[in-house]
């Protein structure tokens, strides 16, 4: 849910914005190169974005303890109720649409959908077992969700 101006579900950030925050949120380290990834842009745009998201107030920025040329960004509380709030209004929206769809058709498309989230958590999985955690302040270690 994007507006005419690209912001996001009505609120101060961009799709971009929005694609960095759901990945910082779902990893326990999270680069720039993630954040390109996620947001369909450069490294450098990745930085541009992960810069408002820290003017913003809803993350950080660090260096890598091991490696100095990294950086890493982790929400702020802020960022985490932002995240929450537009996750849950596309959660609201998805109901509404769910709702006029024809019970057969929506059971199809919850099995098609349930199918689809398993490959991609495979998948998922097996990526995230080739990454190094980064940017973990020593002591922490995150679980799920944070």
């Amino acid at each position: 849910m994007q507006s005419i101006e690209g912001r996001c579900c009505n609120e101060n950030i961009s799709h971009g914005e929005f694609r960095a925050l759901q990945v910082a949120l779902h990893q326990n380290s999270c680069t720039m190169q993630d954040i390109a990834r996620s947001a369909a842009v450069t490294k450098s745009g990745a930085t541009r974005i992960a810069k408002r998201l820290e003017d913003k107030g809803l993350a950080n920025r660090q260096q890598d303890r091991k490696d100095g040329r990294i950086c890493c960004v982790t929400l702020t509380e802020e960022g985490r109720t932002l995240l929450n709030r537009i996750e849950d209004l596309l959660m609201a929206k998805m109901q509404e649409i769910l709702a006029v769809i024809d019970p057969d058709m929506r059971e199809i498309l919850i099995i098609s959908l349930s199918a689809f989230v398993r490959a991609s958590e495979r998948k998922g999985i097996s990526e995230s077992s080739q990454r190094e955690t980064c940017c973990i302040p020593e002591g922490n270690h995150f679980s799920g969700n944070g």
